[in-house]
């Protein structure tokens, strides 16, 4: 094809697009596609998909969706996708609803502007390869968490209390006394010789527990960043500890050198210039108005506003004693969530406090939030898929359906004769009645659907001679009944009784 189109200069989708089937009349072949094209599912489509999947369930098989979806359309030729298809087991509890909504999620940072305020300290394991034989070394390395500048590191075989006494050290050569240290709970970091310098100094310890995910996160940035710089170290010389530690002594003081020289994400200087200029009172007094002036100029109410209510008065309530930026970050999630959500927490999270005091933080109170958010999507989404492909619920509107037709539908002439039969038989007066007005209503409506009344006439005689049950006095009856509202106009005040 593509010699011909070369030939004839002709671009190739041209050709591709004559390459087509045609009949003996010349006609293309048409073929049916549905791509795009809704199809409406019915209650014979919800029988047979419910029938299949109880039938796998029976046999104690589990539902997969994507094979599901396409077992049901080669073998009972059932073109519907996998939601749909999903939908219709969770309306029927077949099928387990599972919602998926990205809400703000909610994490305890430790990070603080104010330079020297918390030191960050972790170890790391890094080999060194001499030839065919590694050497293994712990490195302990501090890191300013405002700052992110590297501040001291240690290098011994294991991680050991005089490693992590040497960092702060260092850093308290060069940067001063931090307010803080945070650090994990190795054995290490919580020996006996770490609390007395601790203590000795004024420093406060912060170790990052396991409800504390990014707390020292600090530290675990910089080894990335460490690894990743250095690369595997190979050195093809003979097995020497000296030489191993020397070589990688150097090539983290380069590292730590380069690293302290550029400047972290869009700041103007350096993180070491950075150490260097503490912040003012003033500074930070300044800041703290221009955040005041900031909210006082958002007048615009805010929907959001009793979730941050009932977020503070749980923090009062419980005594929570969250960090500012713990705080502002509690704010920005819980806009995330239903009100709903929040009250069915607030008792989960009393009752958990109760059993347990160390619960009490904004971290546990979260967690529960987001189990209980989750719950209530799920419910809502099994709630609509009920609504919607429920075959209990589809069977009752389906038979609604018919009933509201049939009562829609005109009355045939078999029913108004033998309900005008009723009211010339029935010695009960308010039957009698209430068969007088069906029978004149029905009439009505029929007398408005033709333009002359004879042929209407003579097919009402034609049904009162066919009834078998009936007196030729009954009948005579039935026939006045009828012939006295066919007479009448649709505006007709009332009915009387004819006898």
């Amino acid at each position: 094809m593509r010699e011909i189109a070369s030939r004839l200069t002709l671009p190739i989708g041209t050709l591709v697009s004559w390459n087509k089937g045609f009949d003996a009349d010349m006609k293309l072949y048409k073929t049916v596609d549905r791509r795009g094209k809704a199809c409406r599912v019915t209650i014979e489509m919800v029988r047979k998909v419910v029938d299949r999947a109880r039938e796998l369930k029976d046999r104690g098989k589990r539902i997969r969706i994507g094979k599901f979806v396409r077992e049901i359309k080669a073998e009972l030729n059932l073109n519907l996708s996998q939601k749909t298809v999903a939908d219709i087991l969770i309306a029927n509890d077949l099928y387990r609803a599972e919602t998926r909504k990205r809400r703000p999620r909610f994490y305890r940072s430790l990070r603080h502007r104010i330079p020297n305020g918390l030191l960050s300290i972790d170890g790391s394991e890094i080999v060194v390869w001499l030839g065919n034989v590694s050497q293994k070394f712990n490195v302990e390395l501090g890191v300013d968490v405002g700052t992110f500048c590297h501040t001291g590191f240690d290098i011994r075989r294991t991680e050991t209390a005089e490693a992590v006494i040497e960092v702060m050290e260092q850093h308290r050569r060069q940067s001063g006394v931090p307010l803080g240290v945070v650090f994990d709970h190795g054995s290490a970091n919580l020996s006996k010789d770490v609390s007395k310098y601790l203590h000795a100094h004024g420093i406060e310890s912060v170790p990052a527990g396991p409800a504390n995910p990014k707390g020292n996160g600090t530290d675990e940035g910089a080894f990335s960043l460490l690894k990743r710089t250095l690369g595997k170290i190979c050195i093809d010389t003979s097995s020497l500890e000296a030489l191993a530690r020397s070589v990688l002594e150097k090539l983290v003081s380069v590292y730590m050198t380069m690293r302290n020289q550029m400047a972290l994400r869009r700041c103007a200087c350096s993180p070491a210039a950075c150490m260097a200029t503490p912040a003012s009172d003033g500074q930070r007094q300044a800041e703290r108005q221009r955040l005041a002036d900031h909210k006082r100029a958002k007048n615009a109410p805010d929907a959001n506003q009793p979730k941050h209510d009932r977020l503070e008065w749980i923090v009062r309530t419980h005594d929570l004693r969250p960090e500012p930026a713990e705080r502002q970050r509690a704010h920005h999630s819980i806009r995330g969530f239903d009100m709903a959500a929040i009250a069915k927490t607030e008792k989960a999270f009393l009752k958990a406090v109760r059993r347990d005091g160390r619960r009490k933080n904004l971290s546990y109170f979260f967690g529960i939030l987001k189990n209980i958010q989750q719950e209530i999507d799920d419910a809502q989404y099994s709630a609509y898929c009920r609504q919607r492909y429920n075959y209990n619920i589809m069977l009752e509107q389906q038979r609604r359906q018919q009933e509201k037709e049939e009562m829609d539908a005109p009355a045939s002439l078999e029913t108004i004769v033998k309900m005008a039969r009723i009211a010339v038989t029935q010695p009960t007066r308010k039957i009698t009645e209430m068969a007088l007005r069906k029978t004149r209503q029905w009439v009505l409506e029929l007398t408005k659907t033709v333009r002359y009344l004879s042929p209407l006439k003579k097919k009402f005689q034609d049904v009162i001679n066919a009834l078998t049950k009936s007196s030729e006095k009954q009948k005579e009856q039935v026939w006045q009944l009828l012939e006295s509202f066919l007479n009448q106009q649709p505006v007709a005040e009332s009915v009387t009784l004819v006898s």
